[in-house]
């Protein structure tokens, strides 16, 4: 059943967009001059029909809600314990991976903002093949450089978490080095990570996010969208989902180096579509996930991702949803192979 809620509810709003659009199309068939009679009426009775299939869904969605309900309150032996994570150093240390394309200037200052704050052991900058000075300026500004060959967001992901495991460090931080994140939220991050496995950003705190970054009408009400879709296919009956995600497209995330080693060689989507593959993949291992607001302000420069237009939107956010319908664990060997894992997928080019 887990694999149909998303298809379903595809096809619910698809059946919604359908009959709302029958009856102008019915109103437009009357003023042509010909005789359109028998089709309006077929057009009227398929209206009349997806409005009474709709309604009884409506029924048996509050009559199962109910049913939840009612359940939830009836008396137990005993109480379910809390699956908390074993417990992680007081002062845990902590890599940062930044992800860097062609953003020398931003990039260089985010190292410096995250190697000045405490418990920050290491800031590791995955050059995507930059063709400008990315890697040289984030070295003099102290980070250690590394080059991801594969071309694609989810490649330099991989590649980040990678080497942040291999850093041994208690706790592994992934952003970007575009200058949209702010270091000085990292403390919110470590915060929760004592009570998590994984803790994820949320981009779409209104507040929070400056009204000219990347998050505009179109972004934000997407990636809440597809975030439900998300949750549909990892119900959960009485939280609506695993950790209330509402933004499934936030890089900024801490995990930790136990959680991450237990999932990193299911990785396997290296194009822009990678962040919720991330998290389906730590829904998938029963890790214990966390979202957080967090702040966001314009990028330093163009953007190679989702957000440099439009239609690249719609691409990734068509990528997603299909990588949400598809979504399968993939079976393991035996014996894992030694870290870095490569990725299968081939990504888009940021």
């Amino acid at each position: 059943m887990k694999r149909y809620r998303v298809p379903l509810a595809l096809i619910v709003i698809l059946l919604a967009i359908l009959g709302a659009f029958l009856h102008p199309l019915a109103l437009v068939l009357a003023l042509v001059p010909i005789d359109t009679a028998p089709v309006i009426a077929f057009l009227e009775r398929t209206r009349e029909a997806i409005a009474d299939l709709l309604g009884w869904g409506i029924v048996a969605l509050v009559l199962v809600m109910l049913a939840y309900v009612l359940a939830g309150r009836r008396p137990r032996s005993a109480r379910g314990a809390i699956a908390t994570p074993a417990p992680i150093p007081s002062e845990p240390s902590v890599v940062v991976a930044l992800t860097a394309y062609d953003d020398a200037g931003a990039t260089a200052q985010a190292v410096r903002d995250f190697r000045r704050l405490p418990g920050v052991a290491r800031v590791i900058v995955v050059d995507n093949n930059s063709t400008d000075d990315t890697a040289a300026l984030a070295r003099q500004s102290g980070a250690e450089v590394v080059h991801e060959s594969q071309q694609g967001y989810g490649h330099a992901c991989i590649r980040g978490l990678a080497e942040g495991v291999k850093s041994g460090a208690d706790v592994v931080v992934l952003t970007e080095g575009d200058g949209t994140f702010f270091a000085d939220d990292l403390p919110k991050f470590l915060a929760y990570i004592r009570d998590a496995d994984l803790v994820v950003g949320n981009r779409v705190v209104r507040g929070l996010v400056a009204t000219d970054s990347q998050m505009d009408h179109f972004f934000t009400w997407g990636n809440m969208a597809v975030a439900m879709l998300l949750r549909l296919r990892f119900w959960d009956g009485r939280h609506l989902g695993p950790a209330g995600l509402s933004d499934v497209g936030c890089t900024y995330r801490a995990i930790r180096r136990q959680a991450l080693e237990k999932i990193l060689p299911d990785l396997r989507v290296g194009g822009n579509s990678f962040s919720p593959h991330m998290l389906m993949v730590a829904m998938a291992r029963d890790l214990v996930v966390v979202e957080i607001p967090v702040r966001l302000r314009p990028r330093v420069g163009r953007s190679k991702g989702a957000s440099q237009s439009l239609v690249k939107g719609l691409q990734v956010g068509v990528a997603m949803i299909w990588d949400i319908l598809t979504f399968n664990l993939p079976q393991r060997p035996e014996r894992n192979e030694e870290l870095p894992h490569v990725p299968e997928k081939a990504g888009a080019a940021r």
